[in-house]
């Protein structure tokens, strides 16, 4: 793990009256409550093709005047940062990678990832976080509504060690790039660990316009990538590109989590 994310971590964070609820947080394992959570399953193709891209705040797409944006602390006069771009991994159109919480089904729609951590555990950061952005396909009775926006997202923290083919191909071919790339052979499965114990809470997007209402699953366990992966994608990032942790307010995470550290 890498040092403390108000050391190591982002460089904008949003405007000085910010929309509650917001992620990234610090997760405090002991502040967690420790509770019978339905399993996260996962139906993954074995292999797949995936399309990416760098996805640009800058470029057309991203709404700046869109009602309800928030500036950005230091004058900004959309919540745009410069740090905000990532790069993005979509499975192809047809492709069934599923999740299932509990009665509700989600289809992926991208994976990508930042740098450092956005999450912190206990105030430490790590190298990188990957996300597994998936949208709810059915509602369990009683979700929806206005403040759900339908989204979970699976976070992953990702430290240097054993080489992870399919990992370490997808971040080896990061790059500011107009045009898009693809990566095949992907075991999607791979990119998550063996154990998918996990911290849970209502957040939000940590890009703009910061969307409410999405559902945080924060794998307890890491996974691996190459150092050499991991450096070559934070050379194309090199000022980061991770919000710092927000405010947690009166929010309570769930976990059902062992200590492994």
């Amino acid at each position: 793990m890498s040092q403390t994310a108000s050391a190591s971590s982002a460089l904008g964070t949003p405007s000085k009256n910010p929309p509650t609820k917001l992620s990234p947080v610090d997760i405090r394992p002991q502040d967690t409550d420790s509770s019978a959570l339905p399993p996260l399953r996962f139906h993954h193709p074995t292999r797949l093709e995936l399309d990416l891209h760098f996805d640009d705040p800058e470029k057309d797409g991203h709404d700046r005047d869109r009602p309800g944006r928030r500036p950005v602390q230091g004058g900004r006069p959309d919540c745009v940062r410069d740090d905000e771009g990532t790069v993005k991994a979509v499975p192809r159109h047809g492709e069934e990678c599923l999740l299932r919480v509990g009665s509700d089904l989600h289809r992926l729609v991208d994976v990508h990832w930042h740098t450092p951590s956005e999450h912190t555990v206990g105030g430490v950061a790590f190298p990188m976080e990957q996300h597994m952005k998936y949208q709810r396909v059915t509602d369990d009775v009683g979700t929806g509504g206005a403040a759900d926006s339908g989204f979970a997202v699976i976070g992953v923290f990702v430290h240097p060690g054993q080489a992870n083919d399919s990992l370490d191909r997808l971040l080896t071919s990061a790059r500011r790039s107009d045009e898009p790339w693809t990566v095949d052979e992907v075991e999607l499965d791979a990119l998550l660990p063996s154990c998918t114990e996990s911290y849970r809470y209502v957040g939000s997007t940590t890009t703009c316009p910061y969307l409410p209402g999405v559902r945080w699953n924060l794998l307890t366990h890491p996974v691996q990538a190459s150092a050499t992966a991991l450096a070559h994608y934070r050379k194309v990032f090199p000022k980061g590109n991770a919000l710092e942790p927000q405010p947690l307010g009166d929010r309570r995470i769930a976990s059902d989590r062992h200590r492994w550290w």
